[in-house]
């Protein structure tokens, strides 16, 4: 059994192929500046992956910031998603500096019933 406390790296997504593959057959949902695209995978486990342009979010620092909140929002609410699903986050534009961790988490929660991949 897996920790709730490590984010393996079986559940990354990494490979263009496998972020092109989510986004070409994959659902979407919006909230604020986020998008997220989910699809079925048929591999036994889950996987996320993000896409946060620096043309988008400029600072490097920011972009970081953005990958990580939403990281440990997913390993929060790990237990509650239903499927074996990729999940791609994307980022349209900065939400600001002022952001909360709150907020991200608002905006994962949000985007994960939209799918109706949380239970």
């Amino acid at each position: 059994m897996i920790s709730d406390e490590k984010f393996p790296a079986g559940e990354h997504i990494l490979k263009t192929k496998d972020f092109r593959e989510v986004y070409r057959n994959g659902r979407s949902v919006r909230r604020e500046s986020f998008l997220m695209y989910c699809r079925p995978n048929g591999l036994g486990r889950r996987r996320i992956g993000f896409s946060i342009s620096s043309r988008s979010v400029k600072r490097a620092v920011r972009r970081n910031r953005i990958r990580r909140c939403f990281k440990e929002a997913y390993r929060k609410a790990r237990r509650r998603l239903v499927g074996d699903v990729d999940i791609v986050i994307v980022v349209k534009r900065d939400p600001g500096k002022n952001y909360t961790y709150d907020q991200y988490e608002k905006a994962f929660w949000h985007l994960t019933k939209g799918h109706g991949i949380l239970s």
